[in-house]
């Protein structure tokens, strides 16, 4: 790793963060840091692999980034999108201030839950509270002192999440890199661009079909552009509601449908697999047929506490059981590898030439997965779960981290998000009966970044980190080290980004102090005692049995065309926003191949790689108006 690469990344990483915030939720730009194909982070690598390095390669060859400095530059920025967005920040602070500035005497909230709330948890000055919601008046300063205890015990928690995350993508990775070979769609085009084969532009941007397929979105979304701020031009509608159709029974248990056009993610569809793009868009179909089949029998369709988006509690039951028996199957799967490097870390055998090439030693990556989870149940049990309760909420978001970081390097789904949450699962399957008031309030309170906002955790970015390493040799154990390094600096300079803005503008007005976990909490604490749900546990039951069968299926007959991966987002958020636009991408894919053939699709690619250039392009050019001219109604681009 050269040192230009590494400060470049570094600093650039640590912009990101400060700008972020005041972009996403000031101005309401196009996310700089949302999802997990970032559109800072590629932008960035997108003006310098056209731009910066067509200057410095006219001025001499030696100036210009290599490959690997581009995509060390990408992956280091990537470490830490989500920080200061819908990933951490986004939600965050609410939980530390959002228990006393909603309490009133009518919601006895004082008396429910106040007790069970350590001192050292939130934030107890009352005027930094209010002030954080309402804003500061002139002349009044941002009162840092009383964030700074809450703030250091989170950071230990969230470090420690990070930690177990990388341990965990390093344990995966040599089964899905080289033995499943994932094709990680996410990765291929920041790599396309990266690699330059001859002239003084990148042979990638001499591509007329590239082009071609840029000036589609570039097209659309300068029209729209321009009419979010001129509304009198035209533009080009790409968001279609349904549900002015959907009127009476039962075609109103569809609701809510929605058609999103996102020509991005038409290209990043054409670059997956059939069977897993065809999955994508039919299981969601499923998942509204299901909805009204249930209308038609008369069922009543309820949402439970921790259910979320536009899904139900039996399609969310549904979900955690796909993905918690998938992320078991990976377990199993990889148990070879996790099992020679579990033996080298303590030592019972010398390292193996596999275990050696990994991006951390064998014994730091068993050791720090293991002490990490530790030390995550502690720090739980310490902000009042049982010790019990504890071990099951850790194991279970493992779990989660591992089938959603499948499904992103799987399905390149770049905004991942499952319908399912902690509350919703544990709700279910144990009730509130058997679950205390403590437990109940940690569960609630803590901030939604590591729970159930998971459009933006970490271990996805480590995992294409990690690959994109791979495509051009990079050295993997720099680069995770360089990320590591990225990720502590980002997570205290978003704290410091998003407090400043919320001070300065309310977090009221920016939408960084919800408190939609709190109500809950006290929905929750308020009822009956229930015990467990048996009819959504049975859902779960029959989500983990229906995820077996169509393994089995896959691995038996090899024409069946129903992918596991599209069952595990059944009712998710990305399945309702995306579906469309995957059905788009794998039309057109099908179309290709069915009529001319592997050598088609090979020379259709650049126009749908152009597809993603373009709007991503666009998503960034417009995020600088924005910035530039305060507007804050700003055109969003990708989904927010």
């Amino acid at each position: 790793m050269t040192k230009r690469a590494l400060v470049i990344g570094i600093v650039l990483a640590v912009l990101e963060c400060l700008i972020a915030p005041y972009n996403d939720f000031v101005i309401r730009n196009t996310f700089l840091a949302g999802g997990h194909f970032p559109l800072a982070p590629f932008f960035v690598l997108t003006v310098l692999a056209l731009v910066a390095n067509s200057i410095l390669r006219s001025l001499h060859p030696k100036l210009a980034l290599s490959a690997q400095e581009l995509v060390i530059i990408w992956c280091i920025m990537i470490a830490v999108a989500g920080i200061p967005s819908s990933g951490m920040m986004r939600d965050a602070l609410s939980a530390f201030a959002a228990y006393h500035y909603f309490a009133t005497p009518e919601n006895e909230w004082r008396s429910l839950f106040f007790q069970y709330i350590p001192e050292w948890r939130v934030v107890r000055d009352e005027g930094a509270i209010v002030s954080f919601y309402e804003g500061v008046s002139v002349g009044e300063r941002i009162p840092w002192g009383a964030w700074l205890k809450p703030l250091s015990v989170w950071a230990l928690y969230i470090l420690t999440a990070y930690f177990v995350m990388v341990c965990l993508a390093v344990l995966l990775r040599k089964q899905w890199v080289e033995y499943e070979r994932c094709t990680f769609p996410l990765v291929q085009l920041p790599v396309e661009i990266s690699v330059h084969r001859s002239g003084v532009v990148n042979s990638f941007f001499k591509s007329r079909k590239m082009w071609l397929g840029f000036a589609i979105p570039a097209f659309v979304h300068t029209l729209n552009g321009l009419q979010a701020y001129f509304p009198t031009l035209p533009h080009i509608p790409i968001r279609i509601w349904l549900d002015p159709f959907l009127v009476g029974r039962p075609l109103n248990a569809l609701r809510p449908f929605q058609i999103v056009i996102l020509m991005s993610m038409v290209g990043f569809s054409y670059l997956l697999t059939l069977e897993v793009a065809f999955s994508l868009w039919f299981f969601f179909l499923f998942f509204k047929l299901q909805c009204l089949i249930g209308s038609m029998l008369g069922f009543l369709i309820t949402k439970g506490p921790g259910v979320k988006w536009t899904a139900y509690s039996f399609s969310a039951a549904q979900e955690a059981g796909a993905c918690l028996t998938l992320a078991g199957f990976a377990i199993f799967k990889a148990r070879g590898h996790i099992k020679q490097l579990f033996l080298s870390g303590f030592g019972h055998r010398s390292p193996q030439p596999d275990t050696q090439s990994e991006p951390m030693p064998a014994g730091l990556t068993v050791l720090g997965l293991i002490g990490g989870l530790l030390l995550l149940i502690y720090l739980s049990v310490l902000m009042g779960m049982s010790l019990g309760f504890a071990v099951l909420f850790v194991i279970f978001s493992a779990g989660v981290f591992i089938a959603l970081t499948w499904q992103i390097i799987n399905g390149g789904i770049p905004f991942i998000n499952p319908s399912f949450s902690p509350q919703s699962f544990f709700l279910t399957t144990l009730g509130t009966a058997h679950i205390t008031p403590s437990t109940t309030t940690w569960l609630f309170m803590q901030p939604t970044g590591l729970t159930s906002h998971l459009r933006e955790f970490m271990m996805p970015n480590v995992m294409n980190g990690l690959k994109a390493a791979d495509t051009v040799r990079a050295n993997r154990r720099n680069l995770l080290m360089a990320m590591g390094v990225a990720m502590v600096l980002g997570l205290f300079v978003s704290y410091y980004s998003v407090l400043k803005v919320s001070y300065q503008h309310g977090a009221l007005f920016v939408h960084t102090g919800g408190s939609g976990g709190v109500r809950w909490l006290s929905a929750v604490l308020t009822s009956p005692p229930m015990g467990t749900d048996w009819t959504n546990t049975g859902f779960t039951l029959f989500g983990s049995a229906f995820t077996i069968g169509l393994m089995w299926m896959r691995k038996v007959f090899v024409w069946w065309p129903l992918h596991p991966i599209g069952y595990t987002m059944l009712s998710s958020w990305a399945s309702f926003k995306l579906w469309f636009s995957i059905m788009l991408g794998y039309f057109l894919k099908y179309g290709v191949v069915k009529y001319g053939g592997l050598r088609a699709y090979r020379e259709a690619r650049p126009l749908f790689l152009g597809l993603i250039l373009g709007e991503m392009t666009c998503a960034g050019l417009w995020s600088i108006v924005g910035m530039i001219t305060g507007v804050q109604t700003g055109y969003r681009i990708l989904l927010d």
